[in-house]
């Protein structure tokens, strides 16, 4: 009976909720403005984050998840020194060797050299015959480079040892280069083709198949010109700036970072009392770290978010205020033929629960169409709505209305049934 009770003062509210708003779209439409506002923020910006969190993960265990990568600094290898560690020395080259010769538990280390992309105060570019790509991104890496992070070849193969102690002019190239300089349909045959680079003409050994994961769906590897750490060292004494790939044993990723952190401060002749001057991380750990930067991010949003939800409930309690004024000889008749004062009260509370609960609907409805718009300009992009984010959406909007019609529906649960049957 309780039920059937609830369902018809539902169905009878949510009646009178869409004659509101049939009846006066634009009041309601601007009072539930600020919801949508809201919910499109909070649904929208993570959504955004989700995809760059999954893409980010999928970048960082696809370059190993048994790694332990280093480098002299904190943060973005790509990025300028802090203040703080601008006077920090790079890396060397020859550290690999002694930490794969003295940590038990590393297994091999490979060696990344970072080359600048502007060289005597003008920009790299690759060029092969008409064909020219500044967006290049000029790496030396050691023999086992490939091997560590676990690239994939689409055609040719890798850097071998003999090219790299010789120094020789060899280049394994990313799919994006790739097919900036040999076009979409190369493969194979970009394999012996000759590139002109930094004044010097190099031999393509190999091309690596598109990495998966990035930032909006690019990854900066895909445009690597890769050529051996022994041609870098030779030809841009200027590249410094050396990251080191480390791969643990099975099982034994923490003992690895121990490992390291060990033969580093040896090397980096470190005393006790100072701290390291290098960064050891994982994939997990520099996932980690983004999730924390994330909601961070997220908890700014939802603040944003709640500003708008307060407007918008500010908006619907005038609705509200307007809609018991209007209808107070209704509600006396209401009262008069036997209607308890608890029912009146829920009526407009569901009433306003239902105009906000659309404000979040369409609050939804925007986002998850700015969304799919998204995936027309940005590779790799997911148009899916984050679970909580939904949810957010629906509990919050429904909260925001019970909060805002909570006064007016007091009001027209209070009113006198004799004055209001005298209300004109």
């Amino acid at each position: 009976m309780i039920g059937r009770r609830w369902a018809e003062q539902f169905r009878l509210s949510a009646g009178l909720a869409t004659e509101s708003v049939r009846a006066n779209p634009a009041r309601s439409g601007l009072a539930i403005t600020g919801i949508v506002i809201g919910i499109v923020t909070v649904v929208l910006v993570s959504t955004v984050l989700a995809n760059v969190r999954n893409q980010i993960a999928i970048l960082f265990r696809e370059l190993g998840t048994d790694n332990v990568f280093a480098y002299h600094l904190t943060g973005d290898p790509s990025s300028p020194p802090s203040q703080d560690e601008a006077n920090r020395l790079p890396l060397e080259r020859e550290f690999a060797d002694v930490i794969a010769r003295e940590a038990p538990s590393i297994s091999q280390v490979a060696v990344q050299i970072r080359v600048p992309t502007i060289s005597n105060g003008q920009p790299l570019s690759a060029r092969s015959g008409s064909n020219v790509s500044d967006n290049v991104l000029p790496e030396g890496v050691s023999a086992n480079y490939f091997d560590v992070v676990g690239a994939e070849f689409a055609y040719g193969r890798p850097i071998t040892e003999l090219e790299d102690r010789a120094g020789a002019r060899v280049a394994v190239l990313g799919s994006s280069l790739s097919e900036a300089l040999f076009g979409s349909q190369a493969g194979a045959t970009a394999l012996g083709r000759t590139i002109l680079f930094g004044g010097e003409s190099y031999t393509v050994v190999g091309v690596v198949a598109p990495r998966r994961g990035g930032f909006f769906g690019e990854n900066r590897q895909d445009s690597a010109m890769s050529i051996s750490a022994g041609a870098v060292v030779r030809r841009f004494p200027e590249a410094e700036n050396v990251l080191l790939y480390m791969r643990s044993e099975p099982g034994q990723l923490e003992q690895a970072q121990v490992d390291a952190q060990a033969v580093l401060r040896r090397l980096r002749q470190l005393s006790v009392e100072e701290d390291d001057d290098f960064t050891l991380s994982t994939s997990e750990q520099i996932i980690g770290t983004f999730d924390q930067v994330g909601a961070g991010i997220a908890a700014a949003t939802v603040g944003l978010a709640a500003v708008s939800l307060l407007i918008g409930g500010i908006g619907i309690a005038n609705v509200m205020v307007i809609a018991v004024t209007e209808r107070t000889r209704e509600i006396g008749v209401r009262l008069a033929v036997g209607a308890r004062r608890a029912e009146v009260q829920r009526q407009f509370l569901i009433e306003s629960a239902l105009l906000s609960l659309a404000g979040g609907v369409a609050g939804l409805t925007v986002a998850a169409g700015l969304t799919a718009l998204l995936t027309l300009f940005v590779p790799g992009f997911l148009p899916v709505l984050p679970a909580w984010a939904v949810a957010f959406g629906l509990v919050s909007s429904c909260l925001t209305g019970i909060l805002a019609g909570y006064l007016p529906a007091r009001r027209a649960a209070a009113l006198d049934p004799v004055e209001a049957l005298r209300h004109a």
